[in-house]
């Protein structure tokens, strides 16, 4: 990962572009967020315990972009910044010998790295196991974590949150794990103010990072998990970690849970095919009473290892993910009144990272655009994009393969006002060893054609999820 750079102001003006940036991105800004501090003290954290970089990449009228980006100030990441080595576990991360050191969590290591988008004028930066963190949406200074008028103040929040276009809503999910698995999903309407509030209880232990919407229905994965005793008493003695103390429990079947939304109602657990551990939903919808969901689909699964992490004294390790296998995109249907779904496989490629226009959450959409891997044994590290079509089934999916050595990052959809399937993807490439990060911009209809723009810059840490943001800045 490349080292932290700090905060920057980069201007990139329209001489520098390759290529033509469209009229219709400027004006807007792509919102990236990811782990951009690492290497700490002597110690590499996990990328999930890696301290967030906001990244916002602003599209001038003249064709040029501008690149600004700031940490999430965070308690955690003020005291490491200041004492400069790790001051506080994490899920993957331990602060190194004596093992003395690591007993015990002490405050929690909100690092607010996974998710970022606008909500209410602030952007909110998403983290997995507290509050988001709001931004100044002009500035990216930290204003404080996110409550939401105190509703999820103390809560592990998922840094995934869902737009309701339709209702205007931000739909939050904030999760207890224990013996049963609570869920509490609440709808946050345009004025900041908790409109709904579904809370539910789920048998066992399970793994939630993503969850997707319909007009009726709130979906989870089923991911159950598993103690690893001796890896529990480690952790509670220092020698070991949070993440490497439970295991997916893929002896169980693969189930959905459809949570009724915004009323009173028992869960309804729908068994799939086969195996499957769900760490991203695409999207899900009601078509001809059957309730449809498209789902990036492990059937094997581990922890400790993502995004090639070897420990934080080792270098990371590409070839690490080539072992688990790759995701699969699935079209789950489940019939009305049925506990048992069945599912088709959308591409022959792994895909993760799924997106799609931003206003169809939760309703049919026409196309999926996703990270792949050319080679279809394999998913990450992600070398293509992919753009799946959903209306004509027996189309051949569209790919774009990167240069050799280049990460590619999430795609992010920006659809034509006019046109729902038409657009531009923007996805950020990562190439360590040329030392640089590129901007590229595809024509979302001809995405094998290759990039219609493309801005190099100096090489910025991985980021994880990813925004469009049209609105004007003061909005």
């Amino acid at each position: 990962m490349a080292a932290s750079p700090g905060a920057l102001d980069l201007h990139m003006p329209a001489s520098a572009v390759s290529g033509v940036v469209p009229q219709a991105l400027r004006g807007g800004r792509l919102l990236s967020n990811g782990p951009g501090w690492t290497r700490i003290g002597d110690r590499t954290a996990h990328p999930f315990d890696g301290h967030g970089y906001v990244r916002a990449f602003a599209f001038d009228d003249d064709g040029g972009c501008h690149l600004r980006a700031r940490f999430v100030n965070t308690p955690s990441y003020r005291a490491e910044a200041e004492a400069g080595r790790l001051m506080h576990r994490g899920f993957a991360t331990n602060l190194g010998q004596p093992f003395w050191r690591n007993i015990g969590f002490g405050p929690p290591r909100n690092v607010a790295n996974t998710t970022i988008q606008r909500w209410q004028g602030r952007l909110l930066a998403g983290w997995e196991a507290g509050a988001p963190y709001a931004l100044d949406a002009a500035s990216l200074e930290t204003l404080g974590e996110e409550h939401f008028g105190g509703a999820i103040a103390g809560q592990a929040t998922l840094a995934h949150f869902k737009r309701d276009a339709l209702q205007r809503r931000l739909v939050c999910c904030s999760i207890r794990n224990g013996r049963q698995t609570r869920f509490t999903f609440r709808e946050v309407n345009a004025a900041g103010s908790v409109e709904v509030v579904r809370a539910v209880s789920i048998d066992g232990m399970l793994f939630t990072h993503d969850f997707a919407i319909t007009p009726s229905s709130y979906v989870i994965g089923g991911n159950p998990l598993r103690i690893k005793p001796a890896e529990i008493v480690k952790m509670l003695l220092g020698t070991s970690t949070l993440l490497r103390s439970v295991e997916p429990d893929l002896s169980r079947p693969g189930v959905l849970h459809l949570v009724p939304r915004g009323e009173t109602g028992p869960v309804r657990t729908v068994k799939l095919p086969g195996t499957a551990f769900v760490v991203h939903f695409a999207n899900a919808f009601e078509h001809g009473g059957a309730l449809v969901v498209d789902a990036a689909v492990f059937s094997r699964f581990s922890f400790g290892e993502e995004f090639c992490y070897t420990g934080p004294s080792t270098p990371f390790d590409p070839s690490l993910p080539d072992a688990r296998g790759p995701q699969r995109l699935m079209r789950i249907r489940i019939p009305a009144g049925s506990d048992t779904a069945t599912w088709t496989p959308l591409s022959a490629h792994g895909v993760d990272f799924p997106r799609f226009h931003p206003d169809h959450e939760g309703h049919e959409t026409p196309a999926l655009f996703g990270a792949t891997r050319r080679n279809t044994q394999y998913s990450d590290p992600f070398d293509s994009l992919i753009r799946v079509d959903l209306l004509d089934r027996e189309r051949p999916s569209m790919l774009w393969t990167a240069p050799a050595d280049v990460f590619v990052g999430e795609p992010v959809f920006v659809p034509d006002a006019e046109r729902p399937n038409a657009g531009h993807i923007l996805a950020i490439l990562s190439d360590g060893i040329a030392n640089r990060t590129t901007l590229a911009i595809f024509d979302a209809l001809a995405l094998d054609a290759g990039p219609i723009a493309a801005i190099a810059m100096p090489l910025l840490p991985i980021a994880f999820h990813g925004d469009w943001d049209g609105a004007p800045i003061g909005g």
